[in-house]
Parts: C-alpha cells; structure tokens; sequence
C-alpha cells in the first residue's frame, strides 16, 4: 500500500519526505526512506531515458502555446516497460549513476525507448487509464511518432547550445541533414522535429532561428503557407496579444501606470521576439507576417514615446522649488526642501526612470533611439542642476533643517540611481558626504 502511494506523490513531495525521514533512526521508517528513495531513483531514470520529450509533458514559462502530452502516458509506459524490460530498466539506472554530461547516449536508453514506441503501437490498452476512449488511444500515437525522432532528437538537443549561437554554413547544413533525416519518416515528421526543439528552449522566439535555417532563409510568403507556420503564427498571437494587455495596463495619456518596471520588461521582451523575425525571415512590408511585424512594432513605439515624452513632466512635480527675492524685485528659484513631493508622484517617476532603462538597450531596434536619448539628457540635465543647488544650500551659510535637506538628498540620488544606474548615485552621495551637511561645526536651523 505504501509503495502505491509513494508512486503517487510529486517529486518535491518525495524529496521533501526523503530529507525529513533522514533524521529517524527508526528501523520501519528507513524502510519507508528506502522505498521513496527507489522511486525517487526510478524517476531519474525514467527521465533521462525519455529526456528529450518530458517537456512535452509540462508546460512552457514563457506562455507560448505548445504541443502538450498527458503525463500519464510517459508514466504508464514506464511502468510497462518495468514489467516487460526489468533487465533493461535496471541496466539503465546503472549506467546512469556513472554517466557524465560529455558522454555519448547509451545503447540501452534507444533500446527502451524503442521498447516504449512498440507499445505505443502494438499495445496502447496497456497504457490506457481507466475510461480512456479514442481521443486517448490518438494520444498514444502520435507519441508514438514523436519516440520515433529519439536518436535525431539527442543529436540535435546535444549541440543546442551551439546552435543558439551564430550559425555558420557548416552548423547550418549539420541542422539541415538532421532535420531532412526527419522528414523521411513521415510528412509531419519535420514538424515533430521542430516541436521537440521548441519545447526544450527556453525563450520559445529562438525557434524562428531553426525555422528558417532549415527553410534557408525563406520569405514570410513562403513559411506562412507551409507546414511549419504553426511556429511563427503562435509567437505573433502572444505578441500581439501581450501588447493588447499592455495598452490597458499601462493606460492612457493622462493615465498613470503602477508598474512600468515590469511594462519594461515585457515591451522588451516582445521587440526582442520580434527581432528574430527580422533578423532570419526575408518579411515582405505586406506579407502575411510582415505586416504583423510592422504593426506590433508601430504599437511599442507608441507606448515607449508616450512614456518618454512625459517623463519630464513627472519629474518637474517632485523637484519642487519656490522663488526667493535675490535683490530689489529681482527672485530666482530655488529647490524648497520644506515641499517633500507626495510619495504618489514620487513613486510615479521612479517607476518611469525604470522604464526608461530598461528599454534603453532595445531603443535603436524599435526606432525611438532618438527621442530616448534626448529624454534620458533632459532629465539628467534636471537632476544634476537641482543636485548642484542643494549643495549650495548644504555650503552656504544661510540656516536650514538638516532633516529636510539630508531627505532630499536622498530623494534626488535615489532618483539618479533609478534612471542612469548605481555608479551616478554613489558619486553624488559621497559629494554629499563631503559637503557640509555633516560638518559638526555648523549651526543649523
């Protein structure tokens, strides 16, 4: 009964009860840690032997759309395997012990997953749960189908780190033969191929890379009416629809958003997938998905422009000043360190200081480089001439509250930290330690 419930549990469960039984000498609870430890070893294996497909079994962070098995299918199919391969399944876990990452697949790992592909087909009712009916058994096959890729598919998954970086002509037709090696199965066996790779990256956007190296670089027109246009037609709905939620949450022209740290980064993360349309897809401005492209493009450039083209206004509210006579009917303003702007509108421009960093390394790609630039010296301009006054009040001789002054110190590094980084803030502070505002001697109001 045990052993049944332990094969029930998740695996964090197990590890968990794993660590806690260790501290128990008791004789019956080593023997409960013996048993969770077998099926914690019987899971290792069953997941190396089947590597290259569990991620079809769970799904994606990035929230892309994939293909999705049910998880009882890889656990029944061991557990068959266990009655009908035993001297196979524990050659494999042994194997496994001694195996490093550098090491060719062992034999016996193809052998098990053939093993696991002839069930699929000659048996399904063994893997079948109970009230299983034809959508199950279809299932079935089809993993079955994707099994048959296995050997293609450690290839493949054993030089993915070379792959995500620049592919030469020679890395090119390597992914080019193993993708043709692919389609020779059946028809839909390319697309199998591509699947498995695209449910083993973890930015999802990379597969257009693999698209369109084994297309050679094809126009949209082209891949838009193939087999694989699944692929680009999934990031292009996330895409845009992303950047529908965006337009809501981030709001209108008199709208402020309360978070625009995290806008920055999905706004970045949305330009950075649509570069891989660009940068591997000849796109045609009315092709199918250049248009797309173009569109979405248009609409990031919107959102980033408004925010940036506020941006100064923000900051105009919370470096409040007041106007102060210099001479005769002559005044001039001065930072009122009395006035400490509402923690609102403070909060407001360090959220849009935070945005404009993170989109600062997308900006030339999304074509707002200029107005970025332009808006990032406006700011600092501001900064740095309302710094430079506070100093003057630290050094000058007229009285002042050290409390009110030291606060908006703070306020302006704080502000200068957010927007260009930790390096302008720390160099302004120790201008601040160095000033006299700390200087024990002075008489302050």
């Amino acid at each position: 009964m045990l052993r049944g419930l332990v094969k029930t549990l998740p695996a964090s469960a197990l590890r968990s009860l794993e660590m806690a039984l260790g501290l128990s000498n008791d004789a019956k609870m080593t023997e409960v840690r013996n048993l969770i430890s077998t099926e914690i070893e019987f899971r290792h294996v069953r997941e190396a032997v089947f590597e290259p497909f569990m991620p079809l079994f769970r799904g994606r962070d990035d929230g892309l759309d994939h293909i999705e098995f049910e998880p009882w299918i890889v656990n029944n199919l061991w557990n068959e395997l266990e009655k009908r391969e035993p001297d196979l399944q524990a050659q494999a876990g042994f194997v496994l012990r001694s195996l490093r990452s550098d090491d060719p697949t062992p034999v016996v790992f193809f052998r098990l997953v053939n093993a696991a592909a002839e069930i699929c087909r000659d048996t399904p009712d063994v893997i079948l749960p109970r009230g299983g009916g034809d959508e199950a058994h279809a299932e079935i096959a089809e993993f079955a189908n994707y099994l048959d890729l296995h050997r293609l598919a450690r290839q493949v998954l054993a030089k993915l780190y070379d792959f995500m970086g620049r592919i030469d002509a020679e890395k090119a037709a390597a992914l080019r033969l193993l993708f043709k090696d692919a389609c020779e199965f059946d028809a839909e066996s390319g697309y199998r191929f591509l699947e498995i790779i695209f449910a083993n990256l973890e930015d999802g956007a990379h597969i257009i890379k693999f698209m369109a190296t084994v297309s050679d670089r094809p126009k949209d027109r082209f891949l838009a009416a193939s087999e694989l246009a699944d692929f680009g037609t999934r990031i292009l709905d996330q895409i845009e629809d992303q950047l529908a939620e965006l337009k809501v949450f981030m709001g209108g022209k008199n709208q402020d958003c309360d978070d625009l740290e995290t806008a920055g980064d999905r706004v970045t993360q949305c330009l950075g997938q649509l570069q891989f349309f660009g940068q591997y897809i000849e796109l045609a401005r009315d092709g199918p998905w250049g248009k797309r492209v173009h569109q979405a493009n248009r609409t990031i450039a919107d959102l980033v422009e408004q925010q940036l083209k506020n941006a100064e206004k923000k900051l105009e509210k919370v470096l409040v000043r007041r106007r102060e006579r210099v001479y005769g009917r002559v005044k001039t303003e001065v930072p009122d360190i009395a006035a400490y702007p509402a923690e609102e509108a403070l909060n407001n421009v360090r959220q849009t200081h935070n945005f404009i960093r993170k989109v600062r390394n997308i900006a030339m790609a999304g074509g707002f480089a200029s107005l970025h630039t332009k808006t990032v010296l406006a700011l600092e301009t501001m900064l740095d001439a309302y710094f430079t006054e506070l100093l003057t009040l630290a050094n000058d001789k007229e009285p002042y509250d050290q409390e009110q002054l030291l606060a908006m110190f703070e306020m302006v590094t704080g502000l200068m930290e957010s927007l260009c980084g930790e390096e302008k803030a720390s160099v302004a502070r120790r201008r601040v330690a160095s000033s006299d505002l700390f200087n024990p001697s002075r008489s302050v109001a």
